[in-house]
């Protein structure tokens, strides 16, 4: 029974864990209105891939679909790309650090109730943090970001879906108020 409650414990914590590390942060500029931009530029350096020690990780598929998934919801917030005239340029960036964790890796003893051995296990992993960001083409200030954890080691079948609602996920702090047409939608009208 012991032995129960203390894994039903470290799994709800673990679980809280999780779900806490799935939340956006975001910060904006309180002083602009985002209603007064119309056009936007996508910024091409940020499909460049800067982690190549992580291929798995950071690489043109995954920086591609990102930008495809910023453009989708650029236009969804009623912005119209324009590179020749762009107010805004929107861009994200692939944010990749190293943690380790210690673990207690303990043997329990069958016939007794107690730890028969401990020893302490230590891991390490990667952690994934999405940011994307909205600045003022003229100034190059930042006016809006936002950032998640993620894990982008998935396949590609199951990665763009995951890119797609992360951006969206993103995208629903930005602080336009007047929103466009979902360009899917538009494709499904126009067919």
């Amino acid at each position: 029974m012991r032995v129960y409650s203390i894994l039903s414990t470290f799994l709800l914590l673990l679980l809280f864990n999780c779900a806490a590390t799935s939340e956006v942060v975001y910060d904006y500029n309180l002083e602009v209105d985002f209603n007064q931009y119309d056009t936007y530029v996508l910024c091409i350096e940020d499909f460049s891939v800067e982690h190549l020690d992580h291929p798995q990780i950071d690489n043109q598929t995954v920086r591609h679909l990102i930008g495809d998934a910023v453009a989708i919801e650029m236009e969804n917030k009623a912005h119209k790309t324009n590179v020749l005239k762009p107010q805004l340029q929107a861009g994200f960036r692939i944010l990749i650090s190293e943690e380790k964790a210690q673990f207690k890796n303990c043997e329990h003893s069958k016939y007794l109730e107690y730890w028969e051995n401990c020893s302490i296990h230590e891991e390490s992993y990667e952690e994934e943090t999405l940011v994307v960001y909205v600045a003022d083409f003229k100034t190059n200030k930042v006016l809006w970001h936002a950032s998640i954890i993620c894990e982008l080691d998935k396949s590609k079948k199951k990665l763009e879906p995951y890119i797609s609602e992360l951006v969206k996920n993103l995208f629903e702090t930005y602080p336009k108020t007047q929103v466009g047409q979902n360009p899917e939608e538009f494709k499904e009208e126009i067919q």
